[in-house]
C-alpha cells in the first residue's frame, strides 16, 4: 500500500496518451498528490489529420489521436490537462541534429536528445513556473534519495529505460518521480484495462517517436536530399566491391541491405565520411575492445568515479564489465571492455552502471 502524502503536494505528469504515462498519473493521484497532466506538441507532422490512424499502425508522436487520448484519460482520472507547443525547440534540438548526424556517418539517439534538451527541461520549467513540487513521467526507472538523488534501473528489466535517462541533471532528479519503476509492463497494462482507460489497448510506441512506418531512412530521404550521395563500398583491405546509396542509409554493424554477394556475410564495419566510403567485412571485424566516450554527464562527483563499471552502448544489451581510463578532462573516458563486444558506433550513448545505479554516460566518438 502506497504511503499517502499531503494533498497540497503537487506533481505535474508528462502525458503522451499512452498506457504508461496514463497509469503513472493514476498512481500519483491515488498516492494523494494533487496531480495534473501536461502533453507536448513536439512534431508538426504528428498533427496531420490525414495521417494514418488505423488499428495497429504506428503514428508519429503527438498525433491528434494521442493528444485526444491524453485529454480523455485526464478527464477520466478527474485531473486537469494542458498542452504545451514546443515544435520549434524539438525541430532545432532533436530533428536537425538527428539529420545532421546521419550526414556525418554518426548513429544518433534522438530519445536521449529529447530527454536532455526538450522533454524534461520544459516539464521542469513548466512545473516551476506553476508552483508544482514534482514532475513525473511513465518511464520505467527508479529515483532514490539516500541522501542525494540517484538514478536506478527498473524492476522490470525488459522495459528498463534508465539507459535513455543518464543525461538528466541532479536538479531534475531531485524533483522527479517515476511511479512505474517498481511495476511490470503486463501489470501496468492490466491496471489500465481494469480502469477502463482509453489507452489500455494502444500498441507500444516505436523507438523513434517522430518516424512513421517508412522508417528512419524514409524520413531522412524526405527531409535531406543532400545526404543521398552514392559512393564506393570497400572491403577491409581497401578493395572496391560495390556502391552504396548514401552513408545515411547504413549503421555500424548492419548486415542486411548492403547488396554485396560474398562467401561469408558482410557487415558494415566503418564509414569514411571524408571520401564517402562504406567499409564492410566479416563479423569478426565488428568486435571491439575499446572506444572513447565524450560529453559525459556524471550523476556522481567526477572524483568518485570508479575504474571498474558496467557499460551499455545499446538500450537492449546486457551491461558488460569495463574499465574507465582517464584521457584528460572530467567529461571524457576511454572505455576498455573486459571482452570484445559487437559494433559500438559513433554517436551511440554509452551508459555506465555500478550495480543497478546509473553513474553517468556520454557519446561514443
Amino acid at each position: 500500500m502506497s504511503k499517502e502524502v499531503p494533498s497540497d503536494q503537487k506533481v505535474l505528469v508528462g502525458m503522451s496518451g499512452g498506457v504508461d504515462s496514463s497509469v503513472a498519473a493514476y498512481l500519483l493521484k491515488q498516492q494523494g498528490y494533487y496531480t495534473e497532466g501536461l502533453s507536448f506538441i513536439l512534431w508538426a507532422r504528428g498533427l496531420d489529420t490525414n495521417a494514418r490512424d488505423t488499428p495497429g499502425a504506428t503514428n508519429p508522436c503527438c498525433s491528434v489521436a494521442s493528444l485526444n487520448d491524453a485529454r480523455t484519460t485526464a478527464a477520466a482520472l478527474g485531473i486537469r490537462h494542458n498542452i504545451l507547443d514546443v515544435r520549434l525547440e524539438f525541430m532545432q534540438l532533436v530533428i536537425e541534429p538527428f539529420i545532421e548526424s546521419y550526414g556525418r556517418g554518426i548513429t544518433p539517439n534522438p530519445c536521449v536528445l529529447c530527454n536532455r534538451y526538450v522533454k524534461f527541461p520544459y516539464l521542469l520549467s513548466e512545473a516551476a513556473s506553476r508552483g508544482f513540487d514534482y514532475i513525473a513521467t511513465g518511464h520505467y526507472a527508479v529515483v532514490t534519495h539516500q541522501p542525494q538523488p540517484a538514478l536506478m534501473t527498473a524492476t522490470d528489466m525488459t522495459k528498463d529505460q534508465s539507459y535513455f535517462l543518464y543525461v538528466l541533471s541532479l536538479r531534475c532528479l531531485s524533483s522527479l518521480k517515476f511511479p512505474l519503476g517498481l511495476w511490470t509492463k503486463p501489470r501496468v497494462r492490466e491496471l489500465a484495462g481494469e480502469l477502463g482507460l482509453p489507452c489500455h489497448k494502444r500498441p507500444e510506441s516505436q523507438e523513434i517517436c517522430f518516424v512513421d512506418d517508412s522508417g528512419y531512412r524514409g524520413f531522412l530521404s524526405g527531409y535531406s536530399k543532400d545526404i543521398q550521395v552514392a559512393g564506393p563500398i570497400v572491403d577491409v583491405d581497401g578493395k572496391t566491391i560495390g556502391a552504396h546509396k548514401g552513408l545515411f542509409a547504413y549503421t555500424i554493424g548492419q548486415r542486411r541491405g548492403i547488396g554485396i554477394a560474398a562467401k561469408e556475410p558482410l557487415y558494415v564495419i566503418d564509414m569514411d565520411v571524408a571520401t564517402n566510403t562504406l567499409i564492410v567485412g566479416p563479423k569478426g571485424f565488428g568486435l571491439k575492445t575499446q572506444f572513447i566516450v565524450d560529453d559525459i554527464n556524471w550523476l556522481i562527483p567526477a572524483t568518485e568515479v570508479p575504474d571498474s563499471v558496467l557499460v551499455k552502448f545499446r538500450s537492449t544489451m546486457t551491461a558488460v564489465p569495463a574499465q574507465l581510463w582517464y584521457v584528460g578532462g572530467d567529461t571524457s573516458r576511454k572505455v576498455v571492455l573486459q571482452s570484445p563486444q559487437w559494433a559500438p558506433a559513433r554517436g551511440q550513448s554509452a551508459v555506465f552502471y555500478v550495480g543497478n545505479r546509473v553513474i553517468g554516460g556520454g557519446v561514443i566518438v
